[in-house]
C-alpha cells in the first residue's frame, strides 16, 4: 500500500476521528463550558450539556467515524495473520477482561452520572418546579476524585480498556489503523486530562498520580520529587 491509497481509503476517517477527538476533549474542558454557559445559561450546562455531550460522541465515533473507517473499507477487514490455538484463546481472555474492565470502571464512577442522566432528571425536575435534593450533585472527576477500585490500578481505565479491547480485536488492517488512531487520541487526551485533573485536585492529583499510573499498572510508585 502506497502513501497516497493510505490516503485514499483512510484519509476520511482520519480526518473525521481527528475532529472527534478534538471536540470530545474540548467539549470536557471548564473554559468550553463557562462559554456555553453564557450562551445557553449556567442552568443548562449544569444539567443537560454532560447527557447531550455523550449522545453526541456516541453517534460521531459508532456512526460517522465508523462509516467512514470501516463501510468504506469492507476488502480490509480480512485477518492478516492466523493464530495459533493457544494465541488466540489467550488474546481472548485479554479481550473479555478490557470488556470487564470497562464495565466495572463505568459502575465505579456512576454511570446515570456519567452519561448526565442523573443530572438531567434533576434539571426536568428543576423545570417542573419540583426539589430534586438540597445539596449539589458531587460529580465524578469534578467534585470529587476517586482512587480506589480499579482506578487505584489505573488513573484512566476506560481509555485502557479501549486500547486493550482494540488490540486484542481481529488482526485485519482496518482494526490495526483503529487501533493506531485510538492510541494517538489516548495519549493526547490522556495529557489534557491529566492538566485538568491537576487544576481541579491539584497535589491530591499529583500524590495520586506518583502512586498509579495512567494506562498500565505502575508496579513501584515515582518518588516524591
Amino acid at each position: 500500500m502506497t502513501f497516497a491509497s493510505f490516503l485514499a481509503d483512510y484519509g476520511a476517517s482520519l480526518g473525521a476521528f481527528a475532529l472527534f477527538a478534538l471536540l470530545h476533549s474540548v467539549g470536557a474542558q471548564e473554559p468550553f463550558k463557562d462559554a456555553l454557559a453564557r450562551i445557553a445559561g449556567r442552568f443548562f450546562v449544569d444539567h443537560f450539556w454532560r447527557i447531550l455531550y455523550c449522545a453526541l460522541s456516541f453517534w460521531a465515533l459508532y456512526y460517522a467515524v465508523a462509516a467512514l473507517h470501516w463501510a468504506r473499507n469492507l476488502e480490509n477487514d480480512v485477518w492478516l495473520v492466523a493464530y495459533p490455538d493457544w494465541l488466540w484463546q489467550s488474546i481472548t481472555a485479554l479481550h473479555l477482561g478490557s470488556i470487564a474492565l470497562v464495565y466495572v470502571a463505568f459502575i465505579q464512577s456512576d454511570y446515570l452520572e456519567f452519561l448526565g442522566l442523573k443530572q438531567a432528571g434533576r434539571g426536568i425536575m428543576a423545570l417542573m418546579g419540583r426539589r430534586a435534593g438540597t445539596t449539589a450533585l458531587s460529580l465524578f472527576g469534578t467534585h470529587r476524585l476517586v482512587t480506589g477500585g480499579v482506578y487505584g490500578l489505573v488513573r484512566h481505565p476506560m481509555m485502557a480498556a479501549g486500547f486493550w479491547f482494540l488490540l486484542t480485536s481481529g488482526p485485519s488492517l482496518n482494526n490495526l489503523i483503529y487501533t493506531g488512531m485510538y492510541t494517538v487520541y489516548m495519549v493526547i487526551g490522556g495529557y489534557y486530562e491529566e492538566k485538568r485533573m491537576i487544576r481541579v485536585f491539584g497535589e491530591e492529583y499529583l500524590r495520586y498520580r506518583r502512586r498509579v499510573g495512567a494506562f498500565f499498572p505502575r508496579l513501584r510508585p515515582r518518588p516524591a520529587g
